[in-house]
């Protein structure tokens, strides 16, 4: 497949602001403006093209292990979450092998240079990267970047000047100074966006398959983290499609597509308040609409990735063929048959997984209440019985 992957991380890097959105009330485009103070300062340090590519990369996804808080619990102490979110993000980091030296950049994103951050680094023990990252995450944290007069500015850089040798080296402190001077710092949402699009250095290349499979189990693991009770969801569906495009005899980039749609389709839960995802009673009429929505937001992002059908082979998977479904509301003749295909996995797989509210089902059980829907005009029947041909041989 061929991508901008960088261009795939800014989409992401919305649902991953709303994630922090949500545990640390951060302004939002708190990805973007991280990236963008570490692409100036990587320019002031001469890094050449790709260096400044894994530099964004690492940016855009330096909190990407944020979702562990909700298997750690509100209890978690500060310092032991910094590490714990901080470990899991390098994990998860580890899956883009076409990162070329990044090693601990996220693990030590959180360090400070006299040894008192969460891991007790000194200077000599923390990549560059990992401290550029650092000093962008602690000024978007504390100082609203979108509305700062120049007075006020100063106040950053007198901070800055006092924690010298403390929290920030020398040399990382000396460039933000140099680079980061007060009009460039101030600056729009939207010329934040084209900022970044415009001088990311990356451009679109063919991944190999495994490259994207490394992709697709980056992203699914971060979506699923968000909830506990589906941290296997997304792959799921991602494996099950994948099986039925081998059983429809579909090529091996269309089997790609369909792995990375089953993946992705539930990007937009990253945008759900987590009182709502994991409230342990029933949803009210309310909360169950607001629920809905996550299947617009997943529209949303994969939109702004441009990856084309993939967009609606993911984000329709709640649509049903009678127009009764959501977001849009789409009817049989809207629907294309991958579409259609996609509802059908989603389907089987949270039918045939633990929920808190249900014991997984057996592969009968769930196509005996798939074909009820068939029945109703809700989902494809043609669809429901060769799922079951497929997934009752291996069931």
């Amino acid at each position: 497949m061929k991508l901008c992957f960088n261009h795939l991380l800014l989409a992401f890097s919305y649902a991953l602001d709303c994630v922090e959105k949500d545990y640390f009330k951060t302004t939002s485009y708190h990805g973007k403006r991280v990236s963008y103070i570490c692409l100036l300062l990587g320019e002031h340090f001469a890094l050449n093209n790709q260096q400044l590519s894994d530099l964004v990369g690492c940016a855009i996804l330096h909190d990407n292990g944020l979702t562990e808080y909700y298997k750690q619990g509100d209890n978690t102490q500060e310092a032991e979450f910094l590490k714990i979110h901080c470990e899991v993000g390098e994990e998860n980091i580890d899956y883009i092998p076409f990162f070329e030296d990044v090693h601990n950049v996220i693990l030590y994103h959180h360090e400070a240079v006299d040894g008192s951050g969460p891991f007790h680094k000194m200077i000599d023990e923390i990549p560059l990267y990992a401290q550029l990252i650092h000093i962008a995450d602690w000024i978007d944290v504390n100082y609203n970047l979108q509305d700062m007069s120049e007075k006020e500015y100063q106040n950053i850089l007198l901070e800055l000047h006092k924690l010298r040798n403390k929290e920030f080296s020398d040399k990382v402190v000396d460039a933000y100074l140099a680079a980061l001077t007060y009009d460039k710092i101030i600056i729009n949402n939207d010329q934040l966006e084209n900022y970044l699009r415009e001088n990311i250095h990356n451009i679109y290349q063919d991944f190999t398959d495994s490259q994207m499979l490394a992709i697709c189990q980056l992203f699914a693991r971060i979506i699923d983290s968000k909830s506990p009770h589906t941290r296997t969801h997304s792959i799921g569906v991602a494996s099950k499609a994948s099986y039925m495009a081998l059983y429809y005899e579909y090529d091996e980039e269309m089997m790609l597509k369909l792995f990375f749609a089953g993946a992705m389709h539930d990007v937009g839960k990253l945008v759900i308040d987590r009182d709502v995802l994991e409230k342990p009673a029933q949803l009210t009429d309310s909360e169950y609409t607001y629920m809905q929505t996550h299947a617009y937001y997943s529209y949303k992002i994969l939109s702004d990735m441009q990856l084309g059908e993939i967009v609606h082979w993911a984000s329709y998977h709640h649509e049903k063929l009678d127009g009764s479904g959501y977001p849009f509301g789409k009817k049989a003749e809207e629907l294309d048959f991958i579409d259609r295909l996609m509802a059908c996995c989603d389907i089987y797989q949270a039918l045939t997984e633990d929920r808190p509210y249900k014991d997984a089902m057996s592969h009968e059980k769930s196509i005996e209440i798939m074909r009820s829907m068939a029945v109703g005009n809700k989902i494809d029947s043609q669809i429901v019985e060769d799922m079951n041909k497929v997934f009752g041989k291996t069931s």
